[in-house]
């Protein structure tokens, strides 16, 4: 699980534009086995949250938690054609987006 974590962040360094200071440890200077790297961060900043799925950057997207590149850009992409009005129209509703539903607005 440890590697799993570690291979999480260098995820979210390289790809989605999280920079070190944002990774939250856990006492002793460890990474959560428990939760997510991305889903500390999202639940440590509820200021962030929700964020508008109809104007969001793609890098904003990247932050909320059950969303990565392809979703992204599905997202941008989809609201070019019409309004986003409810999460079922960015994809069918997996695990995931459900995951997600708390942080976008519509």
């Amino acid at each position: 699980m440890r590697e799993h974590r570690l291979y999480q962040v260098d995820f979210l360094m390289r790809r989605y534009g999280f920079k070190a200071g944002e990774i939250e440890f856990g006492q002793g200077g460890n990474l959560s086995l428990q939760s997510d790297p991305k889903q500390l961060w999202a639940q440590k900043h509820p200021e962030r949250f929700p964020i508008n799925a109809n104007s969001a950057p793609y890098y904003e997207l990247l932050r909320v938690p059950g969303l990565g590149p392809v979703t992204a850009r599905r997202i941008l992409k989809r609201r070019k054609q019409a309004a986003l009005t409810r999460i079922e129209d960015i994809s069918k509703l997996t695990a995931r987006l459900q995951k997600a539903k708390k942080y976008l607005r519509f």
